[in-house]
């Protein structure tokens, strides 16, 4: 049933794409993935050493922490463990997912992390000039309305904070991006998943190979300044990570 309606999806007069709840095992794959590349790169502590900013140093000291879009809650789980003087809120729109997390948590003996349900197009009042630090890992480009949740980004933050934003590494030319030879791979698995639940939801369609060069773009249009914006691709293979600064960053806190 679920192929056949991703297939209908696809022909002519069907509809814009199909939801999250046509994949039914894509937060353990997607888990699975960003286990394997975490494994890799000496995953949180590694991670947060290379984005700079004093982002390591400001979790060791501890600083609240927002990620949205946490799926299985890996990546929470893993910085929250590592850093346990810090506090973490942690959401995603999948309920199933956030009480999943929150079970595994309990088992794990993490106490310093706070999964809920949320929007990022959509955060909470609540959350506004809350946050120290935002981690964003792999979901920008599926979200319907990315511009909503950039926009978003600077309102949760203290007047200084720090936000990263891990993404596909691709070109927004297709052209010069059709030389590289993992293309095919990652245009296949965002035709198929990422622009189909963004679609779905009434949303723009990125996909995962938006590109550096519109994800720059779009961040200076949400408001992040040509020189807020930090863009690493070199560290970890396929992938980029943006880092933008609020203020004077963690250290205007004092947390550098």
């Amino acid at each position: 049933k679920q192929w056949y309606q991703r297939r209908v999806a696809i022909t002519a007069g069907g509809p814009l794409g199909v939801g999250y709840n046509q994949y039914p095992n894509f937060q353990d794959w997607m888990a699975g993935w960003s286990h394997c590349r975490n494994e890799n790169q000496n995953f949180p502590e590694g991670y947060m050493k290379m984005v700079g900013g004093g982002v390591h140093e400001a979790l060791e000291k501890g600083i609240k922490v927002l990620e949205p879009g946490c799926g299985r809650g890996r990546h929470a789980m893993g910085v929250a463990k590592r850093y346990p003087n810090s506090s973490f809120t942690s959401f995603d729109i999948d309920e199933e997912a956030i009480e999943l997390n929150k079970v595994e948590a309990e088992k794990l003996g993490i106490e310093n992390i706070d999964f809920v349900t949320g929007d990022f197009c959509n955060l909470k009042p609540e959350w506004t000039n809350n946050f120290d630090y935002v981690m964003i890992f792999d979901c920008m480009h599926d979200l319907p309305h990315p511009a909503l949740a950039m926009k978003g980004l600077k309102g949760v933050l203290k007047d200084n904070g720090i936000v990263t934003m891990l993404d596909i590494d691709t070109s927004t030319d297709m052209v010069a991006q059709t030389k590289k030879p993992i293309t095919a791979v990652l245009y296949n698995i965002s035709l198929h998943h990422c622009m189909s639940v963004s679609l779905s939801s009434g949303g723009v369609g990125l996909g995962a190979c938006w590109g550096v060069e519109l994800a720059q773009q779009m961040l200076g249009e949400a408001g992040w300044g040509e020189g807020e914006v930090r863009v690493i691709t070199k560290d970890i293979p396929n992938h980029a990570v943006y880092v933008m600064t609020k203020g004077k960053g963690l250290e205007g806190n004092g947390l550098h």
